[in-house]
């Protein structure tokens, strides 16, 4: 990444107005947005091997539904001598009277250790209503979520086996998986 980050803007992808979506998101996302938002997690079957269908099946139609149980907070980084804001990093989550859950939370590699993780999880917490989201990390990425653990002092609940991926564990925070 070439250049400083000149602006971060949060955007909760269920309520973009047609103007916000077309200054920030179609120079970047474009018309197939929801593929290219599937395609900076992808990588996220290796250790989620059902993602695609239930990022597809159930996030995207629960989103376009707009009854607030499910979002996608979308960060779009500004970069100084770039005209175009970049995906920098993304949440998914899940609001319902019995859970309120972050499914999903990436910042790209090329901005972590900037403050968006950080400025991601508030976010997180405020469209949820809580600090104390439940959140499930794999064995293979704890290490990533090691300083927002600690910050925000979650509290591990369970320890999964096998749960998403065969011999795989799975760490739960703040509560339970349903």
């Amino acid at each position: 990444m070439e250049g400083d980050v000149v602006k971060n803007v949060f955007l909760r992808i269920s309520e973009i107005e047609p103007s916000e979506l077309r200054k920030y998101i179609i120079s970047e996302i474009g018309e197939k947005s929801k593929d290219k938002l599937y395609n900076y997690l992808k990588d996220l079957s290796e250790s989620y091997p059902q993602f695609e269908e239930w990022f597809y099946k159930v996030v995207i139609p629960e989103v376009e539904n707009k009854n607030g149980e499910r979002e996608i907070i979308a960060v779009l980084s500004e970069i100084e001598g770039n005209p175009q804001a970049i995906l920098s990093g993304i949440a998914i989550l899940k609001k319902t009277k019995f859970e309120k859950k972050i499914c999903t939370f990436r910042v790209h590699e090329d901005f972590r250790n900037k403050g968006i993780g950080t400025e991601l999880f508030e976010r997180c917490f405020e469209y949820l209503g809580t600090k104390k989201p439940v959140i499930s990390i794999s064995e293979d990425r704890i290490e990533m979520f090691g300083y927002h653990i600690e910050k925000y002092e979650f509290e591990k609940t369970q320890e999964l086996c096998g749960i998403y991926k065969p011999n795989s564990i799975e760490y739960v925070f703040n509560g339970y998986l349903k």
